[in-house]
Parts: structure tokens; sequence; C-alpha cells
């Protein structure tokens, strides 16, 4: 679902090896970025189901999720960091309870389903104004 491209979207890669490198070789530790990540879906689950083909908001907040946990196993969280993880579990409590789509195809049915924002009238039937009393001012105004 995410990879290393993903995370190279929003960092650069001399920052992903530095901050994946825990031993200090000097080299990209795959497995620490894996744990990270699974660490990062385990929390978004907690939320959520994941679906097969998550939106980009959906993609967006697993890479940040991700790139805060190899932050916090090196010690280097910031405060904007923790303010970025706050605002990214608002938008996952708004996807558990609906209001957020989670995935592409629930977005695709959404673009197709036409949006009334008025009541569509079936019948166009005239008002019947027998009964009424009418004044010759009143149809001049009527009229007009």
């Amino acid at each position: 679902m995410i990879t290393n491209e993903d995370l190279l979207k929003e960092i650069s890669e001399q920052e992903l090896k530095e901050l994946s490198d825990l031993n200090a070789n000097g080299i990209l530790n795959q497995n620490v970025i894996d744990d990270a990540l699974n660490d990062s879906i385990s929390f978004c689950e907690s939320f959520i189901i994941l679906p097969n083909n998550p939106t980009p908001l959906l993609k967006k907040i697993i890479v940040d999720f991700t790139i805060y946990e190899l932050r916090r196993k090196n010690g280097l969280v910031q405060d904007s960091d923790k303010e970025l993880k706050k605002e990214n579990e608002a938008y996952l409590l708004k996807m558990s309870t609906g209001r957020l789509l989670t995935n592409m195809e629930e977005k695709e049915k959404v673009k197709d389903t036409p949006k009334n924002f008025a009541f569509k009238h079936q019948n166009k039937k005239r008002v019947d104004f027998k009964g009424f009393r009418w004044n010759y001012q009143m149809q001049i105004e009527i009229e007009y």
C-alpha cells in the first residue's frame, strides 16, 4: 500500500536514510522503515478498516504517521510533528464516522450520484384561484 517512493514525496532520501539508520551504519535499513509503517497502519486500523484502494488523503495520513514513527524512534519529534499527528487523528475520526471517504470506489460512487439541493417537483399543477375575491388592482400587480 505504502512504498518508499511515497515516503520520498514527503522527505528527502538522505533524511529517510538517516531516520532508518538506527545503528549508524550509513545505509538505508528497510526493516526499520517496515516496522514504522506497520506501526502506523496498526494505529490507523484502530480507527477504520483500511481498504485495498485508499484515497490520497488516507495514503498521506499513513505516510505522515510513518515519518512520525521514524522520528520518534530517533528522538527527533518536534512540536510541528505532534500537531500534524493530532490533525491526522482528527481526519481518522471523521473517516470512522463516515464523514470522509476512505477508498476510491466510494469516491467514484459519489461522483456518479446527482446532488439535488432543492425539491424536485413532479406534478406541475397550477394554483386554482376560484373562490378568491379579486379586484382589478391585484390582477394588474400579478400580471406585471
